[in-house]
């Protein structure tokens, strides 16, 4: 499994916006901007580790107890199956 770009992820106007090197990608709903993120990011060849970071200063109030770390995530793509 190789490494794929990192992801900064943002919350803004009650929406979810992922941006990488070659996208900028919003939704509402955080599940279906991941799903997005898979479609952008994926691979024919093989599955890819994508580190998504939150932009900690843009997070909802209410997510601000947590401390930034544990808003981070590794989303896992498979490979693309339709190559």
């Amino acid at each position: 499994m190789s490494a794929a770009p990192e992801i900064v992820l943002t919350y803004e106007e009650g929406r979810w916006r992922g941006r990488g090197p070659s996208f900028d990608l919003v939704h509402e709903d955080l599940c279906a901007l991941d799903a997005l993120i898979e479609a952008a990011v994926a691979d024919p060849r093989e599955a890819l580790d994508v580190h998504v970071r939150f932009d900690f200063a843009t997070l909802p109030v209410w997510l601000r107890q947590y401390q930034p770390h544990y808003c981070n995530y590794v989303l896992r793509v498979p490979a693309r199956t339709d190559a």
